[in-house]
């Protein structure tokens, strides 16, 4: 009989899967309302447009099912150390101005359309 190891939530590997259930919880929106976000934070970005090379991102993303991000990142606040974290992470409009420069790349693409991203 094997023993099994005690659960330890600071493991990496446990952190990172606290870290994804969190974010599936959260409201998946439009990538153009962003006016409401304060803060700093982890986001991922969906697709659900008809772009020959995005279809088999779009088919895990149809239907409101928002099973595949296209991208995944974190925005940090002005001069936060890497890897620090700070008190006022969920001040300020790190977040919001990150994803409005993602929108603001795919706005200039002619061949994608931003009412296809979401993100959460």
């Amino acid at each position: 009989m094997s023993q099994q190891e005690p659960y330890n939530p600071l493991a990496k590997t446990n952190l990172g899967e606290s870290v994804a259930d969190a974010l599936l919880r959260v409201t998946v929106r439009q990538l153009n309302d962003t006016s409401h976000l304060v803060g700093a934070g982890v986001y991922a970005i969906y697709y659900t447009g008809d772009f020959p090379a995005y279809q088999w991102i779009n088919e895990r993303n149809d239907g409101d099912r928002f099973e595949q991000p296209i991208y995944v990142g974190k925005a940090v606040p002005k001069g936060a150390r890497k890897g620090g974290l700070t008190f006022d992470a969920g001040k300020g409009t790190a977040l919001r101005d990150r994803l409005r420069q993602h929108a603001t790349s795919i706005k200039e693409t002619p061949t994608i359309a931003i009412g296809d991203f979401h993100y959460r």
